[in-house]
C-alpha cells in the first residue's frame, strides 16, 4: 500500500514537471513564432506600410535587431538569419527577391550590432527594443551614437533613401562622412542589385552608372 502510495506521488509528480516543461517550450516556440510575425511587419515595403520618413526607417532598423537578438537567444546554436528572413516570407507582403535583399542587409547590420557591443548591454537593447538610438558599447567607436546610414547617399539618389535594403548601422560621424562620398563600385554594384529586385527604377539606375563612369574617366585622365 505504500509502495503504490508512493510511486503514484512519484508518477503525479513527473506527469506536473512534464506538463511545465511543455508549456514552456509551447510558450517559447509561440514567442518565436511573434518576433517573427513582428519581423515580417517590420520590413514590409509595400505601399500602405513601407517607412514613412528616415526616423521611421531607423526605427524599424533598431528594433528589428532587437527582435534577431531575441530570435538568436531562443535558438541558441540554431540560429540562422536565412532561416528566419525564410519564414518571415510566409507573413510578408515583399517579394522574396526584396526579403533576399533585405536579409542580406540584416545580416551585416546584425554583424555590426554585435562588434559594437550593443547585445549584450541591457540599456542598448532597451533602446533598440523601443526603436531609438543608444551609444556604441565597445569598439574603436565606443561612446558615439549609433546611427542608421546609406548604402547609397540620398546625395546620390534619394529614391530609395527610406528603403531598408539601403541603410546599415553607423557610428554618426562616419554617416555624416558618407553623405558627401563618390559615387565607388560597390555603390553602382548595389544600385544594380535593387534596380533588378524592383527598388531602384531604371532611370535612377542609369544615373547612378553614369556618374560613376564621368567619375572614373576623370579619375583615368588624371592619372
Amino acid at each position: 500500500m505504500i509502495a503504490d502510495y508512493f510511486w503514484k506521488i512519484i508518477f503525479t509528480a513527473l506527469i506536473i514537471v512534464g506538463f511545465v516543461y511543455w508549456k514552456d517550450w509551447r510558450d517559447q516556440g509561440k514567442e518565436y513564432e511573434g518576433h517573427v510575425a513582428a519581423m515580417a511587419e517590420l520590413l514590409d515595403h509595400s505601399d500602405s506600410a513601407k517607412p514613412f520618413n528616415d526616423d521611421e526607417a531607423a526605427s524599424r532598423i533598431f528594433q528589428s535587431i532587437y527582435l534577431l537578438q531575441k530570435m538568436e537567444e531562443h535558438k541558441g546554436e540554431k540560429f540562422s538569419i536565412d532561416k528566419i528572413f525564410e519564414e518571415a516570407q510566409e507573413d510578408s507582403n515583399n517579394t522574396k527577391v526584396v526579403n533576399n535583399l533585405l536579409r542580406d542587409a540584416f545580416r551585416q547590420n546584425y554583424k555590426k550590432a554585435k562588434e559594437y557591443g550593443l547585445l549584450e548591454d541591457e540599456d542598448a537593447m532597451s533602446s533598440l527594443m523601443d526603436g531609438t538610438s543608444t551609444l556604441i558599447i565597445s569598439g574603436p567607436w565606443q561612446g558615439e551614437e549609433l546611427a542608421v546610414g546609406h548604402y547609397i547617399s540620398p546625395n546620390i539618389n534619394d529614391t530609395i533613401s527610406l528603403h531598408l535594403t539601403n541603410r546599415l548601422l553607423l557610428p554618426q560621424s562616419v554617416k555624416l562622412a558618407m553623405q558627401f562620398a563618390d559615387i565607388t563600385n560597390d555603390v553602382k554594384e548595389r544600385a544594380d542589385r535593387l534596380k533588378r529586385a524592383g527598388i531602384l527604377d531604371v532611370g535612377s539606375f542609369d544615373s547612378i552608372k553614369q556618374q560613376y563612369d564621368t567619375l572614373r574617366e576623370l579619375s583615368t585622365r588624371n592619372n
